[in-house]
């Protein structure tokens, strides 16, 4: 298939500054640690990689694809996914902007310096960028005891209740469980820490061998998948502890989980924002 693409005039120019030093992640580096994470941080989202401009497919006229180049958006690399997931690369291994990523190091390094017991997890992985953060947080500080969780059907999202989860339909997201162990190994992070759970949740998290979280990060999407999460998982999280709920702010069926889940176990620490889509609370007691 032909494709012409031809440079249609940008509403704004580029910006001078480079996308890779105009998005700037939290906390600011300066240890080799944090320098190292900064930098895994801005290359699983591409950030690290990003052109001046980004090609935009407008629309097909016959066996031709029209596109328009525009000039990159460094915000679009802070927030999460939606319409910013536009301005990444389309091979990056996470949806999530820089700031849900700074948020996961946030979290696991406050249990580690709190010496909060338990695993970390995420349920819902996508392409594993976010676990695969989560890993490489544990090795920069040296923490051989916590397994990293890696929970996903990897085969695409469960059957979706149509009365509650709008716009979703059966497979959707799936990534195979071989893609996500591969890009593990890329970043030399696939290692015995790493433990994946393949299956959807209400059958691998009833019995799943976790003692303890200390860090829970939920992207289930659906209102049955994100009350799976939280009713098999929640309980094991320590006090002092992280849940982190992505789309809590985007996808009105997961705010109703979450809502719903809180309300019936009295769950009331506070629900911060990370960026226009995830937040997070501190586990209390």
């Amino acid at each position: 298939m032909l494709t012409r693409a031809p440079l249609v005039p940008a509403k704004a120019p580029p910006s001078t500054v480079p996308i890779a030093v105009a998005v700037k992640t939290a906390p600011r580096p300066s240890t080799p640690e944090e320098l190292y994470l900064d930098l895994l941080k801005k290359t699983l989202t591409r950030a690290q990689t990003a052109g001046q401009y980004t090609r935009f497919a407008m629309f097909n006229v016959g066996r031709f694809q029209v596109d328009q180049v525009a000039p990159s958006d460094p915000q679009g690399y802070l927030e999460g996914d939606g319409p910013r997931l536009v301005l990444r690369q389309e091979d990056a291994e996470t949806m999530v902007g820089t700031r849900q990523l700074d948020n996961v190091q946030f979290c696991i390094t406050d249990v580690l310096k709190h010496k909060v017991p338990g695993d970390v997890i995420e349920c819902g992985v996508w392409r594993g960028g976010t676990t695969i953060l989560m890993r490489a947080v544990l090795r920069a500080y040296g923490d051989a005891e916590r397994s990293v969780w890696v929970a996903d059907s990897f085969e695409g999202l469960p059957n979706p209740n149509p009365r509650v989860d709008l716009g979703w339909a059966s497979g959707d997201m799936a990534v195979s469980i071989d893609e996500v162990r591969l890009n593990f190994a890329r970043y030399g992070l696939l290692d015995q820490q790493v433990r994946f759970l393949k299956g959807y949740f209400n059958q691998t998290l009833p019995a799943a061998p976790i003692a303890k979280l200390a860090v829970l990060r939920a992207d289930a999407d659906l209102y049955g998948s994100q009350m799976d999460v939280l009713t098999n998982l929640y309980p094991k999280l320590s006090a002092g502890g992280y849940a982190i709920i992505d789309d809590y702010l985007q996808i009105p069926a997961c705010k109703h989980a979450i809502d719903d889940y809180r309300r019936a176990h009295n769950v009331t620490e506070e629900i911060k924002p990370i960026d226009e889509h995830g937040v997070y609370w501190q586990k209390l007691h």
